[in-house]
């Protein structure tokens, strides 16, 4: 069984009774759901890897001329692949929570939603970053043994990377893992004893809120840092609070057309035409790349200012968010959606969290074992490498540590 089919399955099962008039059309809609969001999730993990193939092979370091702008494209794919990952987790995780707040719905006891948060990320993180020590050699590993396997190592040592590079991700989502339930049962408190549609103001409220957090924080908290603290501060938790409640506002969404309630018009036509938002999502990506490369808010080119950061923070999520949004809401089949859920890619995502744990190990090892220029040919040869590679690895990661071990959550 998919990731995506663990995660969303009970939950899309109603949804998709409702509006697709039965239960053999919901096992269709179901499927067509969850083959789509695995589609998703493939594409954003191929985009952090083209990103690291284009590091690792010199070629997004060096001036290109002409093909600079293509380049910043390329370079942003990283940051864009995160953020999508950030929204679809809180449209995943979210789900449960919203349903028991707005109408008193069941969800999974907290024991279990640790148990499973932690099956998902610990096991597959600890295997890989055994492979890491092996590849790089274990006195290159900065960090002591607990906060590596805990994925707390970031916040003390004096590397800003400590261990396995990419985990800095995986540290921001097990925070958002302990948050979320906090968060929830705070809004579900506020929320008791009123009325569905008072709740859903008060969820939405909420979300705005949390979209102010990250950016008071981007603007406010941070620059009383030093440079590496600033760094540090600025690659936490609340730097991201408005990608995941792009996610979360995604998942309130879902869950309100479930209980048979329709969506605002604008969103209904955005759902049903998934192109245009696809266009929207392309026209910030776009945008963020081109105040990265041309419109300079700091002193100098090496410290980006708070503005700056902010500007590509907010776009950066609104391009995440429109990507995923047809994908997460939407039922009917289209061209776009049957590309985004066709079977390769949809396995794709179903392996992606070992894909995106071992592609930048195996990137490593190519430079250990070859030259690669830092030109074009040699980013296609650290591609043509490391996707395959990193795909197989992520398959063997699946089948012999992931699914074992999600086997075990309750």
């Amino acid at each position: 069984m998919q990731y995506y089919e663990v995660l969303i399955r009970r939950g899309l099962m109603a949804e998709a009774e409702i509006t697709a008039g039965g239960p053999t059309d919901a096992s269709t809609a179901v499927t067509r759901r969850v083959t789509t969001l695995d589609g998703v999730r493939a594409l954003a993990a191929l985009g952090v890897l083209v990103f690291h193939c284009a590091e690792g092979s010199g070629f997004s370091k060096a001036d290109h001329g002409n093909l600079n702008f293509i380049l910043a494209i390329l370079k942003n794919l990283g940051n864009f692949g995160v953020a999508v990952f950030f929204v679809l987790s809180g449209y995943l995780l979210f789900r449960e929570f919203v349903r028991k707040i707005l109408f008193d719905g069941s969800r999974t006891p907290l024991p279990h939603y640790f148990e499973r948060r932690f099956l998902r990320i610990y096991p597959a993180y600890w295997v890989a970053l055994v492979g890491f020590v092996l590849v790089a050699g274990a006195p290159s590993v900065v960090g002591s043994e607990f906060g590596l396997l805990t994925l707390t190592e970031r916040q003390f040592s004096s590397k800003l990377f400590p261990g396995l590079g990419v985990a800095w991700t995986l540290y921001i989502e097990v925070a958002f893992y302990v948050f979320l339930p906090i968060y929830a049962g705070a809004l579900a408190l506020a929320c008791r004893n009123r009325n569905v549609k008072t709740r859903l103001v008060l969820v939405i409220s909420s979300l705005a809120c949390l979209v102010a957090i990250a950016h008071f924080w981007i603007g406010v908290v941070v620059p009383f840092g030093g440079a590496e603290l600033m760094l540090r501060l600025r690659m936490n938790l609340p730097t991201y609070l408005g990608w995941f409640a792009g996610g979360m506002a995604l998942s309130v969404a879902s869950v309100w057309t479930s209980a048979d309630r329709s969506l605002p018009r604008m969103l209904r036509q955005l759902v049903d035409r998934a192109w245009i938002c696809w266009a929207i999502a392309f026209l910030a990506y776009v945008t963020v790349v081109l105040v990265d490369t041309n419109i300079r808010f700091a002193e100098s080119l090496e410290r980006e200012s708070a503005l700056m950061f902010q500007t590509r923070i907010f776009l950066q999520g609104i391009a995440a968010l429109f990507f995923v949004l047809p994908m997460a809401l939407g039922d009917r089949p289209s061209h776009l959606r049957s590309i985004v859920g066709n079977r390769y890619l949809a396995w794709i995502g179903g392996v992606s969290y070992g894909v995106y744990l071992w592609h930048t190990i195996i990137v490593r090892q190519v430079n250990e074992w070859a030259t690669i220029q830092p030109d074009f040919a040699g980013f296609l040869w650290m591609l043509a490498i490391v996707m395959p590679s990193a795909i197989l690895v992520g398959w063997i990661s699946f089948r012999l540590i992931e699914k074992p071990a999600l086997s075990l959550a309750r």
